[in-house]
C-alpha cells in the first residue's frame, strides 16, 4: 500500500511540472510565486554546507558547516560593517557586496571571516550566496 501511494503522489507530481512547463512555454512566462510561498513556509534560513572533500578551518577538519543566518542579530551587521570599515572597505549596497557576505556568512557559522575567503571558489560563490539569499529575504 506504501509502494502504492508514493508512486501515486510522484505521478502527480511529475504531472503537476508537466503542466507547469507546458503553461510556461505557452506564456513565455515561469511562475515562482507557489514555489516561494512553500519555501517562505519553512522559515528557516539556515544553511548546511557540504564540502566536497574535507576543509581545514581553525585547526579543525571539517565536511559540512552550518550556517545559522536565522540567530543573526543587527548587532552582528553593525560588527560587519565596522569589521569593512577597519579594513578600509564600504558595502554601499550588502546585497552585491562579496566583502560584506564573506564576513556575514563567518559570523553566521562563528568563524573567522578570512577561513570563509580561503575557501575554493566554488565553496565560497555558494555560502555568500546564501548569505546573498538571506538578506535578501531579511529584506536588506
Amino acid at each position: 500500500m506504501s509502494d502504492t501511494t508514493n508512486t501515486t503522489e510522484n505521478m502527480e507530481q511529475v504531472t503537476e511540472q508537466e503542466k507547469e512547463m507546458q503553461e510556461a512555454q505557452a506564456s513565455g512566462v515561469v511562475n515562482f510565486d507557489d514555489k516561494k510561498k512553500d519555501k517562505e513556509e519553512d522559515g528557516s534560513l539556515n544553511y548546511t554546507h557540504t564540502f566536497k572533500k574535507p576543509r581545514e578551518i581553525e585547526g579543525k577538519k571539517y565536511t559540512k558547516l552550518t550556517f545559522y543566518f536565522d540567530n543573526l542579530t543587527g548587532e552582528d551587521i553593525e560588527a560587519v560593517e565596522q569589521e569593512l570599515a577597519d579594513q578600509n572597505k564600504y558595502a554601499l549596497s550588502p546585497e552585491i557586496s562579496s566583502a560584506f557576505q564573506c564576513i556575514l556568512a563567518a559570523k553566521a557559522a562563528g568563524v573567522a571571516s578570512d577561513e570563509i575567503r580561503r575557501l575554493p571558489v566554488g565553496d565560497y560563490m555558494k555560502i555568500k550566496n546564501k548569505a546573498r539569499d538571506f538578506l535578501i529575504a531579511a529584506g536588506y
